[in-house]
Order: C-alpha cells, then structure tokens, then sequence
C-alpha cells in the first residue's frame, strides 16, 4: 500500500524551521502574527508530517515566515513526480 499524504512540503517546512531553532509553537505565533489566525501548533505538526494540506496562500505565507521562497519549499521535479501517486492518494 502506497504512502498517503497532502502536502509536499512539510519534510522541508520542519528542516527550516529547525534550522532556525523554531519550535512547532514559535511558528505557529509566526504564523498567526502574519495573518494565518487559527494555525497552532498542532496545524504546523500537522503539516510536518504530511497529514494537512496546504493551500497557495499558505504556502506563501510559510515561505515568508522561514525566509525563503515558496520554490524552496518545494521538493525537485524528480522528487515531486516520483511521490505524485501518493499525493493524489491523499486527497482520498
């Protein structure tokens, strides 16, 4: 059975928020002081693990909070295309 999850970005939104010795809470009130008003942390873990999709604005909005830009975010074409089955797997 295939691995089912709803974003592609989470692996990458926990490196750099790591990176930045960020807890899951401090980004959450990141977040939250930039506009996203009902992420927690339990949102941000959520979208770690790959269990919450992400929507464009968010993403954008992740990007700015970790100072990067949305493309850094996400994974390389070869990466993305070889999880895309499991990504539309998730939506089910």
């Amino acid at each position: 059975m295939a691995k089912r999850f709803r974003n592609c970005v989470g692996p990458q939104v926990r490196t750099l928020r790591k990176k930045k010795d960020l807890t899951q809470d401090q980004l959450a009130a990141r977040l939250q002081l930039a506009g996203l008003h009902s992420f927690d942390r339990v949102t941000v873990a959520k979208i770690e693990s790959q269990i919450r999709s992400v929507f464009d604005f968010e993403l954008a909005i992740l990007a700015d909070v970790l100072g990067v830009s949305s493309e850094e975010l996400l994974p390389s074409r070869r990466k993305l295309k070889d999880s895309l089955d499991d990504l539309i797997a998730g939506e089910k």
